[in-house]
């Protein structure tokens, strides 16, 4: 995809409903530049064209055009004999979440699901109601509209353990050519490293935006003896020279990579604002799908397969209002049974705590670097300056386990260091109110940035549930932080490692130091660094947006499998799974990447069933 392709046809401005975009809780909502910053996102294809008509069958049908069912529609629809549909319960995105320094702007808001996870009994204390916030995509380019930042592909060898789980082909190996081919590397001393490449879909690209806390970070990386890289590269531990998926200063999802190049087909059509209620089965074959659109109600036929990529907590639910799953679960709300599965098992997400740090008060806060003139002015020039940034994250950090060499490259926990304003703190944690006013409030107009630590190899597993029988009630979204307690001594370890590197001599030189306040809750272990940092753990845990797993990938005599290494749900004939609920572990590391992988690698498995004719 050309990723900056000229207004050469005025009409478009024509379509720009400036409404829309300030019905967005962006800082430029009320901006008088508002119109001009659309105008210099305009130089790139915002979304693909919709379709006005739709047939009553077609040979594929997708579920979601998030990561995986973008890339699996858009390479389907190169065979010329073939047609497909792809369906989306969301909307076409706004222009302005090409930004990438806003990307949390469009949490809870209409192209977010907006779902909690249930009250989590091992951590979430601070929080309200003990839940955690669930980000989840509701738009063309599903949760990559908003929580696409960083390009990672995740430790390679951790797709060994996919294998090695039954996963036959999806070994580091084996899946290595499929992250080489989606990719289009832009800074060439990265891509001469020789784990990278040109041409394909998707853009990797440094942030044009260095924080005043970047330098120092690496300088304290190289005194602790740790290298500063690539992290898709030969070695993954260490500190990150990260890349997100962008190109000049603009981020786009992954149906801009995917669908925009091929909008133009006539055998591919793309349908927002389609919800699906579910797989329409004949015995145990699909053999279509239901789905509302615009108050009405539409059943397609397929021909060929229903491929499901509505994401690692829609696609069980999808499954189990279809009579697909849990046997028992199923006849609880009354289901009619076709298929018992273990559908919504084996869910994992990385959680995060983090611990706040103040700057120098000369820096200015995120807020006021997003706001100001001068970085609206450089961003609309060059592409350049705050607004470019990956989420203000400066870097990421893979470090291996305790008792671990820093040249080992074997990372156990991850930790990202990013600015925050507000917002972040008071209302997207789902912090309780009197924490907030206690811990947080005092720094409200402080510059700061925290340091946020996940466990990369999780071990604790959750599950995805059916709150009833209505396919618009929410799913129960159970992700089981910490019930495995080697989860939580990975969190602590990190943030033993934060202190020390937020007290740091370089960081000090940028005014770096912990907050003074004590978070509520762990008033009785302040003077006790490791019971402190384990209370701060079980008391504010953040979802990293990566949950995956639950329909298992793997053997088909597995039990514990739902679906097998082509991703053919098991016991059906029609049905695949191609988004992250296959993956059988998770990666470690980011999800968004492996994901359009397994799109990627979905769609060779099932080209080898397609024979055109040739001409």
């Amino acid at each position: 995809m050309e990723c900056d392709l000229k207004i050469s046809n005025p009409e478009i401005l024509d379509t720009l409903n400036l409404g829309y975009e300030r019905s967005f809780p962006t800082p430029y909502s009320n901006s008088p530049l508002l119109p001009l910053l659309i105008l210099t996102l305009l130089r790139q294809r915002i979304a693909p064209k919709t379709a006005k008509t739709i047939k009553t069958e077609y040979d594929y049908i997708v579920v979601g055009a998030g990561a995986g069912g973008s890339a699996v529609a858009a390479r389907l629809s190169e065979e010329p004999c073939v047609n497909v549909l792809i369906l989306e319960a969301g909307n076409v995105p706004p222009v302005l979440s090409d930004i990438p320094g806003i990307a949390r702007s469009f949490l809870f808001t209409d192209v977010d699901w907006q779902y909690k996870t249930v009250p989590q009994k091992n951590t979430a204390k601070a929080l309200i109601n003990r839940q955690t916030y669930w980000p989840s995509g509701k738009a063309l380019g599903g949760s990559s509209v908003f929580s696409a930042s960083v390009y990672e592909r995740g430790y390679l060898r951790g797709f060994d353990e996919w294998a090695a789980q039954g996963a036959r082909g999806w070994s580091a190996r084996e899946v290595f050519p499929y992250f080489l081919k989606l990719e289009d590397n832009l800074d060439l001393d990265i891509l001469a490293n020789g784990f990278h490449s040109v041409g394909g879909p998707v853009h990797a690209q440094r942030p044009g935006y260095c924080s005043e806390i970047k330098e120092p970070l690496f300088e304290v990386a190289r005194q602790m003896g740790y290298r500063v890289g690539d992290s898709n590269g030969p070695q993954q531990t260490g500190f990150s020279d990260i890349q997100g998926p962008m190109k000049g200063g603009q981020q786009c999802n992954a149906a801009e990579y995917y669908l925009v190049p091929a909008e133009n087909r006539t055998n591919l059509d793309i349908l927002p604002n389609a919800h699906v209620t579910k797989v329409i089965m004949d015995g145990c074959h699909a053999v279509g799908v239901q789905f509302d659109h615009k108050g009405s109600t539409y059943k397609i036929k397929a021909r060929r397969e229903v491929i499901l990529s509505a994401g690692s907590t829609n696609t069980p639910q999808l499954l189990m209002l279809s009579g697909i799953g849990p046997k028992e679960h199923l006849q609880e709300l009354k289901i009619p049974v076709i298929v018992d599965l273990p559908v919504g098992n084996n869910f994992r997400d990385h959680p995060y705590s983090f611990l706040p740090y103040q700057l120098d008060p000369a820096i200015l806060t995120a807020e006021q670097k997003l706001t100001n003139l001068r970085s609206l002015e450089e961003y609309i020039s060059n592409r350049t300056g705050p607004l470019s940034s990956a989420m203000f994250i400066s870097t990421h950090v893979y470090m291996p386990g305790e008792h671990s060499s820093p040249f080992e490259d074997n990372p156990a926990y991850q930790m990202l260091f990013f600015e925050v304003g507000v917002d972040f703190l008071k209302t997207q944690t789902l912090m309780k109110p009197d924490v907030y006013k206690k811990f947080a409030e005092p720094y409200e107009h402080t510059p700061k940035y925290l340091c946020a630590v996940n466990s990369l190899k999780v071990r604790s597993k959750g599950t995805i549930r059916l709150k009833s029988r209505n396919p618009y009630d929410a799913p129960l979204i159970d992700p089981n932080y910490f019930d495995d307690p080697r989860d939580i001594d990975n969190v602590v370890q990190g943030l033993k490692t934060c202190q020390r590197i937020a007290t740091s001599e370089p960081m000090q030189r940028v005014g770096s130091k912990p907050f003074e306040t004590i978070l509520p809750g762990c008033e009785h272990c302040a003077g006790d660094e490791e019971r402190y940092l384990e209370c701060v753990a079980r008391s504010i845990t953040i979802s990293c947006h990566h949950g995956a797993g639950s329909a298992k990938m793997g053997n088909p005599k597995d039990p514990t499998t739902v679906v097998d290494p082509e991703l053919r749900v098991k016991g059906v004939k029609g049905l695949r799974v191609v988004d992250a609920s296959v993956m059988p572990t998770l990666t470690i590391g980011k999800t968004y990447i492996p994901t359009i992988m397994i799109g990627e690698k979905a769609a060779d498995i099932i080209k080898e069933t397609i024979h055109c004719p040739s001409y």
